[in-house]
């Protein structure tokens, strides 16, 4: 039991555990891995029966109004489960784009579809999963009877499955949201360093192309995305670690060798608690985030970039440890553990890197 959730939150995550065990285990990973397209009938049962696509999504567009510390439960329980779905791309960057845009129409059209679960989205953008040193951002051109968008978007999460993609792209008046309307847009799959996180190249040749919100609004609605993105990387990345850690303690305590399970020997248990307390305090720091999405209590942009680099650095290492204790195993591909190790790298790169952030946290120290 987790001391820091309320009644309602707790039973919300048993719920979500309790579905995610049965439906997706280590065989349905693996089994998505190798799918041509992502699995849509377990993101449409998350979202009908648990409600995770609405969290970020007023009641009027058929959501639940805004929860945000239950949307870090749910990312949380995803990361645990290695889901390959679309709640980061469509709910945690798309939803909360639309909504912080302000543009009502668009709401109405995008929303309660997304909702439902019945379409997920994409967003390209540099701020998030794309190398923002490699890339340029495309540009926009007015025709007079609309806009097209021309130019490249690499990495972007889930861009080649996606219903609906959005695409940040500079205009005379900066960076805008612009929703492509479908031609004019090449789409390749791109190999990733986890394989569980499908990302897409986009190539963008005069596509037409409808703005989201005001021209020049790109910059303020990201700004205030960043820390909803590092929080749900820091969640998936505490559902991670208590995955790997209970599996490798659960191990430990059946692997024998020397004629004793190798959990007793003290080497062994140092290990295991190390990956226990550092568990225990991602977990304290993302609860604790949590509750400053909801009073805001706190500058939550310093918080969230403190909260993304140590859970997911603790993540890292915990994977690492976790390879190592499961011994030859460990190091095979058939083993999760592999599955863990990518995911908490690539959580550490995604929504800015440990270097970028911790330049950020000592900017904002240093100011005082």
């Amino acid at each position: 039991m987790d001391p820091l959730l309320d009644d309602d939150q707790l039973s919300y995550q048993r719920s979500l555990r309790a579905f995610l065990d049965v439906t997706w285990g280590d065989a349905q990973v693996r089994a998505d891995l190798d799918a041509p397209s992502p699995d849509r009938d377990t993101w449409r049962r998350l979202a009908a029966d648990l409600g995770v696509a609405g969290l970020s999504i007023p009641e009027q567009y058929g959501g639940s109004g805004g929860a945000p510390a239950e949307a870090l439960l749910v990312a949380e329980e995803l990361g645990r489960a290695i889901y390959g779905g679309p709640y980061l791309s469509t709910v945690v960057l798309v939803a909360n784009a639309i909504v912080l845009s302000g543009d009502e129409a668009m709401a109405a059209e995008l929303l309660p579809g997304i909702a439902s679960g019945d379409k997920t989205a994409a967003l390209a953008t540099i701020d998030v999963g794309r190398d923002r040193y490699a890339a340029l951002v495309p540009e926009a051109t007015s025709t007079g009877d609309g806009w097209v968008v021309s130019g490249e978007a690499r990495r972007v999460i889930d861009g080649a499955d996606a219903d609906h993609v959005i695409v940040e792209a500079t205009t005379p008046a900066g960076r805008s949201l612009f929703l492509l309307a479908g031609t004019g847009v090449e789409r390749t799959a791109s190999e990733t360093l986890d394989p569980t996180r499908r990302m897409a190249t986009l190539v963008l040749n005069e596509a037409p192309a409808r703005l989201i919100g005001r021209n020049g609004q790109a910059g303020e609605i990201l700004a205030a995305i960043k820390p909803l993105v590092a929080l749900a990387l820091a969640a998936e990345a505490v559902g991670g670690a208590d995955r790997a850690t209970r599996d490798t303690v659960e191990y430990a305590k059946v692997r024998h060798q020397f004629g004793k399970p190798i959990g007793s020997f003290q080497a062994v248990k140092h290990r295991c608690a190390d990956m226990q307390v550092r568990l225990a305090g991602a977990r304290a720091g993302l609860r604790h985030a949590g509750s400053v999405l909801v009073d805001g209590s706190e500058d939550i942009d310093l918080l969230a970039s403190v909260v993304k680099v140590y859970a997911t650095k603790s993540y890292f290492r915990t994977a690492a440890d976790m390879i190592q204790l499961h011994g030859g195993i460990g190091f095979t591909w058939e083993h999760p553990a592999h599955f863990h190790f990518k995911r908490a790298k690539s959580l550490e790169i995604l929504g800015g890197t440990h270097v970028e952030l911790r330049a950020a946290i000592a900017d904002v120290v240093l100011a005082g």
